[in-house]
Parts: C-alpha cells; structure tokens; sequence
C-alpha cells in the first residue's frame, strides 16, 4: 500500500510538475553535499561517539523527509485558519526555554530525551505564515496605521524573547529582514517603512551596544576597513610567526581560520576526510562553518558547485512564486525563498568575512535536527503551492 501511494501519488505528481521536480533535485543536491560534509566532521565532534553525529544527521534528514510529504500534500490554504494558534503555541514554546538545560552558553532548545527542539526555527515559520495571513486580508487598506500597528508588535514580541531570553541575534535579525521583505513587496508606504525600519536599526544598535561579545564581533569587521583609510604601519612589519600565534588570540580567529581553510583547498580540494582545519582549529564546523570544510575538501569546485545549487534552488522557488494566484500563497512562497536563500547568504558571507561572524548554519548542509526538519517542511509547501499552480492552469 506504501509503496503503491509513493509510485502512484508522489512520483507521478513530480513528474508532472516540472518546478516541483527540479526544486526537489536541488534540494536532494543540497543534502547530498551536506552529508559529506558532516560524514567528514562527524569524528571530531563529541557527542556520545565518533558515528553518533552523522548518524543523527542522517535520522534529521529521514524525518525531514516524512515532514516534506506531509507539507506537499497538505493545503497550504489551511495554514491561515490556524496562524494565531502557531503564533501562541510558538511564544510559549520559546518562552519555556529558560527551564532546560543549557547548551553552549545559551538557552534556545527544548529537551525532548531523544531530540533537542530549537523553537526559534518554527518561529521563521510561523512568522511567514501570519505575516502572510495578515498582508493578504488588509491588502485594500494596509497604509493604515491600524494596520501597521500589528506587525510592529507581532515582531517586537518575537524578537524581544529571542534576543532577551536566547540571546540569538542572528535569528532575531533575520526575521527582521524576512519581516521588512514582506511589508515592502505589500507596497506599504515608503514613509512608514523609513520609520519602521528607523526604529529597527535603533533597537538592533542597542542590542550590540549591551553585550561586549557583539561589539567585539562589530569591531572586528569593520576594522580592515579602518587599517585601509587610516593606515597600519605595523601590519607589514610582524613577522609569519607572530601573526599565527597571534591569530589564536585574535577576535577574528574564526574568520582567519575559514579564510585559511579555503585558501588550503586550492581549485579542487584536499579530498573527502582530508581536512587538516577540522582536526582541532576550527570551531563549530560541522554547524555554522561548515562551509569553509567543503572549500578545504573539495576546493573551489565544491564551493562553486554548493553556491549554484542555492542560486537554481532560489531561481526554481522564484518560479513558483510567479506562478502563483493567490496572495496568500505569493506571500507565503516569497517569505520561505528569503529564510532559506537569506541563511545561505548570511552564513556564507560570513564564513568568507563579507558579514560579521553571526550563529547562522547553512541550510540543508549544516547539522541540526531543527533546522534540517523545518527546512524539508518548507520545501513541501513549496512544492504543494507549486502542485497547485498546475491544477489552476
């Protein structure tokens, strides 16, 4: 019966949708690139024993996986009945985080026994959702105060347990840009958006300026650009041994070190397994600087051949986003392109130190069981909306 629903509904309905097929391909591209990358980091990372990483990768893509048939057959039309009841259920959640345990310095993760869930993630989400849900029913009258009111406290109220609660900026910034994206393509006044976006800066610089670790990290990526107009007559005169050792000392280091890690990997890399950064300098590199392992191991083929998948993935979701009747599913299709594509820029402009270094893994790569099953759910709306655009032709 299982094997008959999967031949029968799910492979005939990919066939017949072109964009659906192909984001999918994309995806499984993604995924198989991220495999090799954790396989290769997984011994290095102490969990409970050397397989025990990958293998719970491997679990997170398995259940990403029922996830994504469940979403790309389920009516993304339903997900406007139950926005308020995600938004509340998500508040709590990430309100409850406090009681766990903490892990690397931070409370963002609820301790299920066998999984660590990061309600921070189904906030992206459920985010999209209600924006979307609210933009789609004042869509007449939304340059109203009364109805910009909403989203301003709708994001204040996410962004404030996140930032006060987790202490994750990154999440919290990036619902931001998700948030901002969405009132701009709704058209709302460029006044009120100049005085929204005012206000968000204001709160985002205060939200630096209170913790020393942000600033340090602020300050160290602007400071090549201070040396450039200023000048650092000492730069030149260290020699290679004082620069390394003082590399381990250094705010950048976890820049310093990715830039080192593609710069070893030459055109076609080291080989798979054959990183020497993993070993014991880079830090956190089987989640946010994962990247820069697939630039060592595969070179600058496997990091081209990683950027390209994320540009037909977003150029595939584009598609369907264009071919897409209905508001709702416009802005809920729009919404999702910008979490994953947004991650993807952000994080590899910061392992490449065009961003400043901020906690944001690589969608479908990096490990991480909430992110991986959240990002497979997406996917299956994606392909839902685009399974619907078919029947509407």
């Amino acid at each position: 019966m299982a094997n008959l629903f999967f031949n029968n509904t799910i492979i005939n309905g990919l066939r017949k949708n072109k964009d659906a097929r192909h984001l999918l391909y994309f995806t499984l591209g993604l995924i198989v690139v991220g495999v090799l990358a954790v396989s290769s980091c997984s011994a290095m990372v102490k969990i409970n024993s050397p397989l025990d990483c990958i293998t719970k990768h491997l679990i997170n893509i398995g259940l990403g996986c029922i996830l994504f048939i469940i979403a790309s057959f389920f009516n993304y039309n339903k997900y406007k009945k139950s926005s308020l009841f995600l938004f509340i259920l998500t508040t709590l959640l990430m309100l409850s985080t406090p009681f766990f345990r903490e892990i690397n310095g931070a409370h963002r993760w609820i301790n299920l026994g066998f999984f660590n869930f990061q309600p921070s993630e189904m906030a992206k989400l459920v985010m999209i959702i209600v924006m979307s849900d609210f933009l789609t029913r004042h869509k007449h009258h939304i340059n109203t105060w009364s109805a910009n009111v909403f989203p301003c406290i709708y994001l204040t109220v996410f962004c404030f347990i996140i930032f006060i609660l987790q202490s994750d900026f990154g999440t919290a910034f990036l619902l931001f840009c998700i948030w901002s994206s969405l009132l701009f393509i709704a058209k709302i006044d460029t006044k009120r958006i100049l005085i929204i976006f005012l206000a968000c800066i204001l709160a985002i610089s205060v939200a630096i300026l209170i913790k020393p670790y942000r600033r340090k990290r602020v300050i160290t990526y602007c400071r090549p650009v201070i040396q450039m107009f200023l000048g650092n007559k000492n730069v030149d005169t260290e020699n290679v041994k004082t620069k390394i050792e003082k590399i381990k000392d250094s705010d950048s280091y976890n820049t310093d070190i990715a830039f080192a890690a593609f710069g070893s990997g030459g055109f076609s890399g080291k080989g798979a397994g054959k990183s020497d950064t993993k070993l014991r300098y880079l830090p956190e590199k089987h989640t946010d600087y994962i990247f820069p392992i697939i630039g060592e191991e595969y070179g600058l083929v496997g990091t081209l051949i990683t950027v390209f998948l994320f540009i037909f993935f977003t150029k595939t979701a584009l598609t369907i986003n264009a071919k897409c009747k209905d508001d709702f599913g416009k802005f809920l299709s729009l919404g999702i392109i910008l979490t994953i594509t947004g991650q993807a820029i952000i994080n590899m402009g910061m392992t490449t130190g065009i961003f400043p270094s901020k906690g944001i893994p690589l969608p479908f790569i990096s490990y991480g069981g909430s992110a991986m099953l959240l990002n497979c759910y997406m996917v299956g709306i994606l392909v839902n909306i685009a399974r619907s655009n078919s029947r509407l032709l």
